[in-house]
């Protein structure tokens, strides 16, 4: 083989291995920067809902939707809140996005691990009797389980959201009690409802419930 040949060959393979490092650093910048992430969710368990539990799986497959979608990140990219733990809305989306639960079983990254219930009030959990009746003072819709990993509701505000098919208020519900399962609040001393509205916890199922509600609204 000539000379030349030779060299000509030697520079072509390294021009390519050039163009394919440069291809390997762009699609991995790619994936590291702007793009968003897919994350399922996963029912694991439906307790206590009775005949319900469709309506479960419905809320469950609607926040997953709204979850992946640009405008739910560009909207939540956009937005302010109290109670982040520190954190900027970059990590706060990538945290949602890796969903690694702190509270509960958890399970794989990438799932939203969903374990709901109702709650017992006429059982062991009467105290919340009270406090889950519709139009009550405190307006309580249900609880994150208190570290256990699992979502409660009111069975009166089950009952009303089924009667009036509203799977966004549910989808809203279950964003909201998972962002605690995160590791996110919204106590504080003397705090009021109208701050409590303005947390992490709370902005995000209020946008939930508002994103699942146009999606709905626009498969008509």
């Amino acid at each position: 083989m000539e000379v030349k040949t030779v060299k000509h060959l030697l520079t072509k393979y390294k021009t390519m291995r050039k163009v394919i490092f440069l291809l390997i650093i762009l699609s991995l910048t790619t994936l590291s920067f702007g793009q968003p992430r897919h994350i399922t969710v996963k029912l694991h368990s439906v307790i206590g809902y009775g005949q319900n539990e469709e309506f479960a799986k419905k809320a469950a497959t609607a926040l997953e939707q709204v979850l992946n979608s640009d405008e739910f990140r560009t909207r939540m990219l956009a937005m302010t809140y109290l109670r982040t733990n520190g954190l900027t809305n970059q990590q706060l989306y990538d945290k949602i996005m890796t969903a690694h639960e702190e509270q509960g079983d958890g399970g794989q990254d990438g799932v939203v691990d969903l374990r709901v219930r109702t709650l017992r009030i006429d059982g062991n959990e009467s105290k919340w009797k009270d406090n889950c009746e519709i139009g009550s003072h405190s307006g309580t819709i249900g609880i994150d389980g208190n570290g256990d990993g699992v979502t409660a509701i009111c069975p009166q505000r089950l009952t009303l959201w089924v009667s009036e098919n509203n799977v966004a208020e549910l989808s809203g519900h279950y964003a909201h009690e998972y962002m605690h399962i995160l590791g996110f609040g919204h106590s504080k001393f003397l705090g009021t409802q109208a701050w409590r509205e303005k947390t992490f916890v709370y902005k995000i199922g209020n946008l939930v419930s508002e994103l699942v509600e146009k999606q709905m609204k626009a498969n008509k």
